[in-house]
């Protein structure tokens, strides 16, 4: 019997447990010395039981853990965990509670809900991090899978069209070997050719979508198992280089797409075979097409050689990875955008409200605040509207825990 979504958020909420209890236990002997057990227990009324000592309360639930982290916020954790880390707990407290009284989570709950554990136990540099980001990865590995089971079903073409089809792809389909012929044909069908030819099958978007789901997966997936020691910001960042459009483009012109695309007359003619986000999309619709007919590893040992032709001439170290600093606000918006970011499930960029504060006409002074799916994320000051917006977006990276 596998492994359910309850499951899976109470191995996360166990490891939460394991490093929250040692995280809180240092955090309030540094303010309360000895009668930190005391103070702690003044805020579990509703956890204890008529036997249960309180230091059994906490040691063993992780509800009691995360209420003390609540109610002690301004006093003790405030000046180590960032506002996001309190919405964190919340969050989390909730997700305790829905746990316990047997809820039903779906797998795109179940990921949000691990995902946050491995935030917050990344802002307390906890040892369960690297267990987490595992369980987040198996999470992750499953959710792509449910999101490519609403798979186009290709229309049955007879073995004459099949056939026609296999002649005119051959030298791709010795490239890229599918089962099904027809399949490829279709993640090479550009909505412009299907508009002109209304009778000629499905075009490729819902393949394209497909795609997209997986090479998110298989590049985090990648990099993951290249270096497991990078920091989540920079692997974002790693990962950018891998799945962005021009570079899309270019793994889908080795293969020689263009040239096989079915693109509308105008869009032909306009210069749609060597467009980057032509070329990008098809190569989006060739990874979900063909995931569809042989599975998710024979789309990995397709796109592997790609990733490590990339990686190689890429820095992947820690200290490594160039231009993280130098462009703050392009940083934090690869981070919010990204699939795997929880807070921003609209994926709308962060938005700056920026204003002057104060100074001089000689030595302004302007406040930035970076909003992120309406919530501030982070603030700054500085000289010119561009510098406090910078400092704004250091600001959200540090409470992320990624500065």
């Amino acid at each position: 019997m596998g492994v359910s979504n309850r499951e899976r958020i109470g191995k996360a909420l166990d490891s939460l447990r394991q490093g929250l209890y040692f995280y809180t236990e240092q955090k309030m002997q540094a303010v309360h010395g000895s009668t930190w057990m005391t103070k702690a227990a003044s805020h579990l009324r509703d956890h204890q039981k008529s036997k249960q000592q309180v230091d059994d309360i906490i040691r063993e639930d992780v509800s009691a853990l995360l209420t003390v982290v609540n109610r002690e916020w301004d006093k003790v954790f405030k000046g180590s965990l960032s506002q996001p880390d309190r919405a964190l707990v919340n969050e989390l407290l909730e997700v305790r509670n829905q746990w316990a009284h047997q809820s039903t989570f779906s797998t795109d709950d179940t990921y949000r809900a691990v995902d946050s554990v491995l935030r917050l136990l990344k802002s307390m540099s906890s040892p369960q991090v690297a267990d987490v980001e595992k369980q987040r990865q198996d999470v992750l590995r499953l959710l792509t899978q449910e999101q490519v089971r609403h798979e186009v079903r290709p229309i049955p073409v007879s073995p004459a069209e099949e056939s026609r089809i296999r002649q005119r792809l051959d030298e791709l389909l010795k490239r890229i070997p599918f089962q099904n012929a027809y399949l490829l044909n279709q993640a090479l069908t550009h909505t412009s050719y299907k508009y002109e030819n209304p009778n000629t099958g499905e075009d490729n978007e819902q393949l394209e979508f497909i795609g997209d789901a997986l090479l998110t997966f298989l590049s985090g997936d990648f990099l993951y198992k290249r270096n497991p020691d990078l920091r989540e910001g920079k692997m974002t960042i790693l990962r950018s280089n891998l799945v962005d459009t021009p570079q899309l483009a270019k793994f889908a012109a080795e293969l020689d797409f263009g040239k096989w695309m079915r693109l509308g007359k105008g869009e032909d003619i306009s210069g749609g075979r060597s467009k980057s986000s032509l070329l990008s999309n098809v190569f989006e619709a060739v990874v979900g097409a063909y995931y569809l007919d042989s599975g998710v590893e024979a789309v990995r040992d397709l796109i592997d050689p790609f990733f490590e032709e990339v990686v190689n001439d890429l820095p992947t170290t820690e200290d490594s990875i160039p231009n993280i600093k130098d462009d703050v606000k392009g940083w934090l918006q690869q981070v919010v955008l990204d699939g795997e970011f929880a807070g921003n499930p609209s994926r709308k960029p962060p938005e700056y409200k920026t204003i002057r504060s104060g100074g001089t006409d000689n030595n302004p002074e302007f406040t930035s605040v970076v909003y992120v799916a309406g919530s501030e994320y982070g603030s700054g000051k500085d000289s010119s509207t561009k510098k406090a917006e910078k400092r704004a977006a250091e600001d959200a990276l540090r409470k992320l825990g990624l500065l």
